[in-house]
């Protein structure tokens, strides 16, 4: 009897042992690089690991240089937050864990299909500001003395140039 009771704890110490050693065992990320692909649908969105801006998708990262890992409860796993944005579109965020970042993430953005991205370039001006709205205003510069006649010329002949 006493020999009984020797061998049911040393198997279960085996068990023991074999959980703990799967549970270290979840960190593996895609064993051959230890690299993720992360895209979005539609792509350019930016990408954020725990509010630390990443790049632009498509893109390739290291969970391990973003991402902690530690306990969370009784594993040890890769923990945080990953979250995809673009103007016009909603923000998708995701709670990382070693099974998420496993393989390649495809973020699919719900977007508002009216959204107009503003006009690259200089910001716009208001409506109520013309030519010669503009004109009259370097021309008052000028009568105060806060602007020279050079940079009242220079000025002047930039907003002529854009007529």
């Amino acid at each position: 009897m006493g020999m009984k009771t020797r061998d049911m704890g040393a198997g279960s110490m085996a068990i023991v042992l074999a959980l703990l050693l799967a549970g270290c065992g979840g960190l593996v990320v895609n064993e051959k690089s230890n690299r993720i692909k992360l895209a979005s649908d539609p792509a350019g969105a930016t990408v954020y690991a725990n509010g630390a801006e990443l790049g632009v998708t498509p893109l390739e990262i290291a969970p391990a240089e973003h991402f902690a890992s530690g306990f969370v409860g009784l594993s040890y796993r890769y923990y945080g937050k990953l979250s995809f944005r673009k103007p016009g579109c909603e923000t998708y965020a995701v709670d990382v864990d070693d099974h998420l970042l496993g393989a390649d993430i495809q973020a699919r953005l719900k977007c508002d299909p009216d959204y107009r991205a503003p006009a690259a370039g200089r910001a716009p001006q208001a409506a109520a500001e013309t030519y010669s709205g503009r004109l009259e205003r370097i021309e008052a510069l000028r009568k105060q003395g806060l602007i020279s006649p050079e940079e009242y010329k220079h000025l002047r002949q930039r907003i002529l140039d854009e007529l």
